[in-house]
């Protein structure tokens, strides 16, 4: 039987959306759960069909947008004809979006997609006879649990993205909204009822204790701006049981590029806690890649692809070259100058080596002879503003092949980019296609670096600076060479290390992972000014429910903060 068959009708608030960036899933048709699950392959095929579902959900598309270009370090600028996209990236990075903005309602309908997969599938494999398909009670249970775990971190979007949202359990059924409050009640009920059947070593991909130990510390970590009621404690007391070993054993990698390679010929990091795997032409980590390289990348960076030329780190400097001196944004310059990770990116060897984190200067083709690196005497060059002429991404958005003429006089702004504007980000590598590494690498969904981050701010918020500091450190150091460390590190310069330091590290440290909207308004500073935005005029830490939701569930109320 078809896989599409699999879990029944989606609800209907669900379905009838659609986005204008990636929301072209389907509905699953109505299909007996006995004419399907015949052996213990189509049991194992049905419990991983949400896994795929939640990483298109949360690495390919609108909930990363939202996550992301709603926040200070990212932005996708219009580049002379190309990326206006009806104004959609104006509204996310000036926080001018409506009920009625398609990545919006794709916040909405993603999560709400992968719970309909997760309750139809638990009904279905609840009832099943595990030993005569093959499989023993015990596995029977702890898929359960997977599939309970895997609906919480659905549900995480919702209640950071919407707050009132419903809570369905089942298929075919309308629910009202539900509080903050209940909502927060019922991820934090899912995921501890669900942890003891989790494994403590489980297979890559897979939710294991640790994993959904590191979910209830993300509802911790918020729940003051959540519900309203700070859960500092239970969070510090969550992440220290992790830390300790208690549901399993991680360890910060001792390579900066170690989380993000991971994946890359057999190598799992030992810091990711729960990661998304991908393999070329099976499951590709494509969207990031797409949505920030430019159309001229595949030949710097050995590949076939064409990529979209869009998103890119907000701008450290104007238009004249001045350093910008708004408190947020400016990731680039951020990074202190003997930072490991602001390396401009390149090959080291035909061995899948590498460093640096960005793009930018003068680009060059990819040195085929070597294997690896690029070749200095071959510049790569642009195809719009500069075609014909070498492409060199620039810190910077203006219209400079205008100057002094033209759009030049505009100054900087989201639709005044060229096609060679902002520095790319290269975190997640895109190794050589030709040596058999692209697109190999996993997507880090839950890092223990998040854990240490975590708990270093529950001590921070509790006066205890010394303590917050050396936790930092102990996820930093490996950015710096042993030189550099006295200089940088917050436990050698307790001073350094304030609120605004705080915000600034968590930027850098999870820059691009989805965190960053998330972590500024639990700091309050989702709507202070920063690059091309002033303060917002009204609250808009929280998103309105989307009006085709509205329209299609006649029990949802618009949540107030249209």
């Amino acid at each position: 039987m078809n896989m599409k068959k699999l879990t029944g009708l989606l609800l209907l608030s669900i379905v009838t959306a659609t986005s204008c960036t990636k929301l072209d899933e389907e509905p699953f048709d109505v299909a007996p759960a006995e004419g399907y699950y015949q052996n213990k392959s189509s049991v194992i095929a049905a419990v991983l069909r949400p896994y795929e579902h939640a990483h298109w959900c949360g690495w390919d598309g609108d909930r990363w947008l939202l996550s992301e270009l709603t926040a200070d370090n990212f932005v996708w600028t219009q580049k002379g004809k190309h990326g206006y996209d009806g104004g959609d990236w104006v509204r996310l990075h000036g926080h001018t979006w409506t009920p009625d903005d398609g990545h919006v309602n794709g916040g909405w309908v993603g999560p709400y997609q992968g719970i309909g997969q997760c309750n139809a599938i638990i009904k279905d494999i609840s009832t099943l006879d595990y030993p005569d398909l093959g499989l023993t009670e015990p596995e029977q249970q702890q898929h359960v649990a997977e599939l309970r775990t895997l609906r919480a971190w659905f549900y995480l979007f919702l209640i950071d993205y919407f707050r009132d949202v419903p809570i369905y359990t089942e298929v075919q059924k309308l629910e009202p909204q539900s509080t903050p409050q209940e909502v927060f009640a019922y991820i934090e009920k899912e995921i501890k009822e669900s942890l003891p059947g989790l494994p403590k070593d489980p297979k890559v991909g897979r939710w294991g204790q640790a994993g959904a130990a590191a979910l209830l510390v993300r509802l911790y970590l918020n729940a003051e701006k959540w519900t309203g009621t700070a859960k500092y404690t239970e969070c510090a007391t969550t992440a220290q049981d992790i830390i300790n070993g208690t549901y399993g054993t991680y360890s910060i990698d001792t390579d900066y590029r170690g989380p993000f390679r991971s994946g890359i010929k057999g190598y799992r990091s030992p810091e990711n806690i729960f990661e998304f795997p991908h393999a070329k032409n099976f499951y590709e980590f494509g969207w990031i890649y797409n949505s920030g390289m430019h159309y001229q990348a595949k030949f710097s960076l050995d590949n076939d692809w064409g990529s979209w030329n869009g998103v890119h780190l907000t701008p450290s400097r104007d238009e004249n070259g001045n350093l910008y001196t708004y408190k947020l944004g400016m990731p680039y310059e951020r990074f202190h100058a003997t930072d490991k990770r602001k390396q401009p990116f390149r090959t080291t060897s035909k061995d899948a080596d590498y460093e640096g984190f960005f793009l930018i200067g003068q680009q060059y083709t990819w040195n085929k002879t070597a294997g690896f690196g690029f070749d200095s005497t071959k510049p790569v060059n642009g195809t719009e503003e500069y075609n014909g002429k070498p492409l060199r991404f620039v810190d910077q958005v203006a219209r400079f092949s205008e100057k002094p003429g033209g759009r030049w006089a505009e100054g900087s702004h989201v639709i005044t980019g060229e096609e060679n504007s902002g520095v790319r980000l290269l975190k997640f590598p895109w190794l050589p296609m030709s040596q058999g590494f692209f697109q190999f690498n996993s997507a880090p969904e839950i890092r223990l670096a998040e854990i240490y981050y975590a708990l270093a701010e529950c001590k921070y918020r509790a006066g205890d600076k010394p303590g917050a500091a050396q936790l930092l450190d102990a996820v930093r150091k490996r950015n710096f060479a042993d030189a550099a460390w006295p200089g940088v590190s917050y436990a050698q310069n307790l001073g350094a290390l304030t609120d605004d330091e705080f915000v600034a590290e968590l930027g850098r440290e999870f820059l691009g992972e989805r965190h960053r909207r998330t972590d500024l308004v639990r700091w309050n500073r989702f709507g202070e000014a920063w690059w091309d935005k002033g303060v917002d005029g009204k609250d808009r830490s929280v998103f309105p429910i989307p009006a085709r939701a509205l329209n299609a569930n006649p029990l949802l109320k618009p949540n107030g903060f249209e």
